[in-house]
């Protein structure tokens, strides 16, 4: 099959409580070099305050059985993605056999409210952020209300991860709406990188998130 007619879709989890990180996401997206055939938001109404991101991925990704797709991307509203981000993890899971899920194996995480950043590598598996997965598997879901879907689906499947030549993401945490994992935004001390000046986002990032990331820095800044 030739990459022109893979069929794509991108899921992206909303609770409708960070639009502003929403519209940002779907410009990503919009500017992608290569384009989804569906982009899926998910954004009904909360059936409850508690955290439902794994809820959120099992509906959206069923929604999706037996439509025929190649492969489905999980991005998050709120993080940032490169322009050839989607090229780049199709392309590389074509080389690497198809597997059934596949990601990077590294993630940098930046607090825009406290300008600092760190990466973590993982063992064996990509952040939820980064990952890739085929359709139509059987998948054993954790409870809905489980913050940490990432772990448990590269737990059962049969999952590739590479390190890509160039950063293609950055998972952003700011304390705006209800997260999935709340460790990012309570174990303050992981961020031990400071980027006062923004010179790490300014090497990734194109102008326009940018100035977005900025925006929100200023927003949220007084609370750190």
């Amino acid at each position: 099959m030739s990459v022109e007619k893979l069929k794509i879709a991108v899921l992206v989890p909303d609770r409708g409580d960070r639009p502003e990180f929403l519209k940002n996401c779907l410009r990503m997206i919009e500017n992608q070099t290569m384009q989804p055939d569906l982009i899926h938001v998910i954004d009904y109404a909360p059936l409850s305050e508690n955290c439902d991101i794994t809820q959120r991925y099992r509906t959206a990704y069923h929604a999706l059985d037996g439509m025929d797709f190649d492969c489905i991307l999980f991005m998050e509203n709120d993080d940032f993605y490169t322009n050839n981000y989607i090229e780049t993890i199709v392309l590389s899971w074509i080389n690497h056999g198809k597997p059934e899920l596949f990601g990077t194996n590294y993630t940098y995480y930046y607090h825009i409210g406290l300008k600092k950043y760190t990466k973590l590598v993982h063992y064996r598996r990509a952040s939820m952020m980064n990952t890739l997965i085929k359709p139509d598997l059987n998948i054993k879901w954790p409870v809905d209300e489980y913050p940490y879907t990432d772990a448990a689906l590269w737990q059962q499947l049969k999952g590739v991860t590479f390190c890509p030549e160039k950063t293609i993401a950055i998972g952003i945490k700011h304390n705006i709406g209800l997260s999935g994992g709340h460790y990012h935004n309570t174990k303050l001390e992981r961020y031990e990188i400071n980027d006062s000046e923004f010179s790490f986002l300014e090497s990734v990032m194109d102008k326009e998130s940018l100035t977005f990331y900025k925006t929100q820095h200023e927003k949220i800044c007084s609370k750190f």
